[in-house]
């Protein structure tokens, strides 16, 4: 019985807190709608990012509904016969085998025969083969391209993966299916003919089919095995094999890895062999990435939290202010600190987790809305409606320890406070103590820039090469260093800011009446001013970090960008490839040129010329021309994602493929090229029989390039030396374009001819007037099927680098500034309700309406100018780091940078003016505030 009592003893004050946090809550409406606002916008973010993200997480019924329908399985052969093969149970397209040093398969041949899977399954089951194919159609439109799925797909095994909606399946290869955008798209109804292109052909459309992995707008179409291809055999290499009434578990799976195939089963998807019991080595670049993404994740969240406690917190402080002889009064009668403390916690809990409530019942509802503006019908980008209630309750019972956060400071300081004095109604000043923790601010200044200098270097110590990770633990290190080094120092900059802030106060003092009773009152009391300060630095800084960031990797895009000809043009070579891996060259230039006129409107247009190097699957046993780089010029390749890294010149300009280097044409071909006009010293090379070389790292100290003729047999590869039959040379000059292409060197044909060099037609090069959109590429490659008969060329619009600054970086600073804004709307309601005596007694002598407003906006120059400009630097603390060390180039933005750091705080308080309204004096008002 003693124990009970005790426990009931401890629980009361805590239930009593709680029932006067409810009660305080329900009669300062506006306060505790402005806290649950702020607690349920970040709360809303992660519930709404939590539904959308593990919607696009399959189950493994998921998985099996759009990979496999009602099939067992599906079966790839990757390879020849390998003991050592082991694949990834739910991802088949991750598997390893043993290599050696050289990364070359250990166990198996590269030319190795294939196994055919009908020999590794029982005879008495059923193996269905699709293949992916694309094909040339004619439509309403035009000539365009479209994907091709061959197989039996209308097979009632394959629901819901594939479903036949209406008409019947083909019953042989000149009938087809169609999706229903494909239907629209060609302009027919069921039973309508269509025409397909590569060769020309007629079909019958007799069905319309719905694929689970296509969006609802793709157009597609299925045939009969063989009815795109034209072969009617099953291809080992190609085709995905469904099996159909025999059950693969985990150790047959291993077993067919063996034999060179790759499986994913419906039986080992929904009983997966446990962690730990297969040897598959860890991906270091999916490592990568997933360390890279909860990191971000985490800086989100943390960034998150810091701003409700900052904003929570000084309502909270307004709160307990405003409480004060409620709290005196419970203090008078007996009532422990604790129980104070208690008092204002639990409005902390109270208000929390109604904000976590609303937030994530916004969430949830955004999230919904999202899916369903942005779902394009694919069964494969919103797996299914994955609301998560644990994690849901776990966003909102986080939700309440934020806002318990929020209060424990105001709740400390409301513990200690003078009893008598509150129950006198007597206010004291606040004074700003010159204490050491200024000097502690500086030093965790020191330590955050000590930190993020730190994670720099580390990061450049963890590449082996240009390009390429060695130390991929260090690299996700130097990552979290990099972030956290300006967090910390932002922590110590809220230590000095009082200080900082006296200094700015001073010297605004000096514009004015307004701008002198701003300034007292920001540096009289911190508990109001610094929440203001700290809201806008917080958010300017992940703003500016963020910018700086997207401008450095932008401008590192820019810089390794490789153009294949100049910006505004399309270029459509003419080679190709047959099965037998020979390259042709099509004689269709003309038909090219007319194809780009009529779909694109292009004016300009060449047709050049170029000596084709040596190729691969070539009968010619001639010596082959390969043009000579100067002696110094060098490349090191290196592994990696960036090779290009290790050379002082393009690294195109070292890799001896089957594209000319020798092109030729006539002057305005060269000034097409070169998108510019070609100089007075180019055309009287050209005219004496010379070359322009578009690299000087071609032309040699005398003035020529050398053409080194080479066996058609030897393999050249970067910074190979072989010893050339012969050499030629011929006098040339520079002339660079604006950026590199690839085009190396241009002379007349002519020119050419003498030197025993034979060109052929080669290349189409035009110049348009707007951009090729995405829509327009179907047509394109459709039209140049229709004139290979099936080959696909390459054709390459150069759009010139993706912009990452653009129009995110403009959606980044709408997005900061209206965090930015919400933050000091609540910030500087809070100052105004916490000075609302001050401006009482500012009416009660006799002050202007317009001081009051000028006051005002003075008071939000000072406050959101510093926060800014403190937070503006340190935004830029991780970004400047990196680009010392080369790491990213230092390109920030500015005129977004400078937006956000000196004309937000200007916008503030230009709204801070027009929304404030003076208070005058009023007796009643006067005694409710007294």
């Amino acid at each position: 019985m003693p124990g009970r009592m005790r426990g009931r003893s401890r629980i009361a004050p805590f239930r009593a807190a709680l029932r006067f946090a409810r009660r305080d809550a329900w009669a300062a409406k506006g306060r505790s709608a402005l806290i649950i606002a702020m607690v349920a916008i970040p709360v809303a973010g992660l519930s709404g990012v939590a539904l959308v993200g593990l919607s696009m997480v399959p189950t493994a019924d998921e998985t099996i509904a759009a990979a496999l329908g009602q099939a067992d399985a599906r079966i790839n052969i990757v390879s020849s016969p390998d003991p050592s093969m082991i694949q990834s149970p739910s991802r088949p397209d991750w598997y390893q085998v043993d290599l050696d040093s050289s990364g070359v398969p250990v166990n198996s041949q590269p030319d190795g025969a294939l196994v055919d899977p009908a020999t590794l399954v029982s005879a008495d089951s059923t193996l269905i083969a699709l293949r992916s194919a694309d094909v040339t159609i004619e439509t309403a439109t035009g000539i365009t391209g479209m994907p091709a799925v061959e197989g039996e797909t209308w097979n009632a095994g394959f629901e819901p993966k594939y479903v036949l909606l209406d008409g019947r399946a083909p019953e042989a290869n000149d009938e087809i299916l169609v999706t229903a955008a494909a239907l629209d798209r060609l302009g027919v109804r069921i039973g309508d003919g269509a025409t397909l292109l590569d060769p020309e052909r007629s079909v019958t459309v007799v069905g319309v089919q719905d694929a689970a992995e296509f969006p609802d707008s793709q157009p597609v179409v299925f045939g009969r095995l063989g009815a795109f291809t034209g072969d009617t055999e099953q291809r080992v290499s190609q085709d995905d094999f469904y099996l159909f009434g025999h059950v693969l578990d985990w150790p047959a799976v291993q077993q067919l890895n063996q034999s060179g195939a790759v499986v994913l089963s419906r039986s080992v998807l929904l009983k997966p062999p446990p962690a730990g019991s297969y040897q598959l080595q860890t991906s270091t670049e999916l490592q990568g990435v997933a360390t890279t993404v909860v990191t971000l994740t985490a800086a989100g969240v943390a960034f998150a939290v810091l701003e409700v406690v900052l904003l929570a917190g000084a309502a909270f402080t307004v709160g307990a202010r405003q409480q004060q002889r409620m709290l005196a009064t419970v203090a008078s009668v007996g009532g422990h600190r604790r129980t104070l403390f208690h008092i204002v916690t639990a409005s902390g809990l109270v208000l929390g987790f109604a904000g976590g409530i609303v937030g994530a019942a916004i969430g949830v509802l955004a999230g919904s809305l999202f899916m369903a503006i942005t779902g394009d019908g694919s069964a494969v980008q919103y797996w299914g409606y994955h609301l998560s209630i644990p994690i849901l309750v776990g966003i909102a019972l986080f939700a309440m320890v934020i806002g318990w956060i929020a209060a424990l400071l105001p709740a400390w300081r409301a513990s200690r406070m003078d009893v008598l004095a509150a129950l006198r109604g007597a206010r004291r000043a606040q004074t700003v103590r010159h204490t050491g923790r200024r000097w502690i601010g500086l030093s965790i200044i020191v330590a955050g820039v000590a930190m993020t200098a730190g994670g720099a270097l580390a990061g450049a110590a963890s590449f082996a090469a240009p390009g390429k990770i060695g130390n991929s633990s260090l690299y996700q290190l130097s990552i979290m260093l990099v972030l956290a080094g300006p967090v910390l120092a932002q922590v110590g900059a809220l230590l000095v800011a009082p200080r900082i802030l006296a200094v700015v106060a001073a010297l605004v003092a000096r514009l004015g009446m307004g701008a002198r009773l701003a300034a007292r009152d920001s540096v009289r009391n911190r508990s109001r001013s610094l929440p203001v300060l700290a809201a806008i630095m917080t958010t300017v800084f992940l703003g500016t970090m963020l910018l700086a960031f997207f401008g450095g990797a932008d401008e590192s895009n820019r810089a390794t960008y490789e153009r294949w000809n100049a910006e505004g043009q399309i270029m459509v070579d003419l080679n190709g490839w047959t099965d037998e891996n020979t390259q042709v060259i099509y004689p269709i230039a003309p038909e090219v040129t007319r194809m780009l006129r009529a779909q694109f409107g292009a004016e300009k247009i060449s047709v050049l010329s170029g000596v084709r190097p040596a190729s691969p699957g070539v009968t010619d046993t001639s010596p082959k021309p390969l043009l000579a780089l100067r002696p110094e010029v060098r490349c090191e390749l290196v592994s990696g994602s960036n090779p290009a890294g290790a050379c002082d010149a393009p690294f195109w300009l070292f890799s001896n493929g089957t594209e000319p280097q020798i092109w030729t044409g006539t002057v305005d071909d060269l000034a097409l090229i070169l998108d510019k006009k070609v100089s007075a010293d180019a055309q009287r090379a050209l005219r004496a029989g010379g070359a322009v070389s578009l690299y000087s790292e071609y032309v040699q100290d005398d003035g020529t390039i050398q053409i080194e003729w080479m066996s058609a047999s030897t393999s050249i590869g970067a910074n190979q030396e072989a010893t050339p039959l012969s050499t030629t040379t011929i006098d040339a000059v520079v002339q660079e374009p604006a950026h590199p292409i690839h085009f190396s060197v241009f002379m007349l044909e002519s020119t050419a001819t003498a030197h025993g060099l034979e060109p052929v037609t080669y290349r189409v090069l035009a110049s348009l007037s707007a951009p090729i959109k995405d829509a327009d590429y179907g047509q394109l490659w459709g039209s140049l099927r229709s004139l290979t008969g099936g080959t696909d060329l390459l054709a390459r619009y150069e759009a010139g680098p993706g912009s990452t600054i653009g129009t995110a970086g403009w959606a980044l600073v709408a997005v900061a500034a209206l965090v930015a804004f919400g933050a000091a709307a609540v910030a500087l309601g809070l100052a105004r309700v916490d000075g609302r005596r001050d401006d009482v007694t500012l009416s009660a002598v006799g002050a202007h309406p317009g001081l009051r407003r000028s006051v005002a906006f003075w008071q939000a120059v000072l406050l959101t100018g510093t926060g800014a400009v403190l937070g503006g630097i340190l935004g830029l603390l991780g970004p400047t780091m990196l680009g010392l060390v080369g790491l990213l180039p230092f390109a920030p933005p500015w005129p977004q940078v400078a937006l956000l750091v000196l004309g937000l705080p200007v916008i503030i308080a230009v709204g801070s003016w027009l929304m404030t309204r003076p208070a005058y004096f009023d007796e009643r008002l006067q005694r409710t505030l007294a």
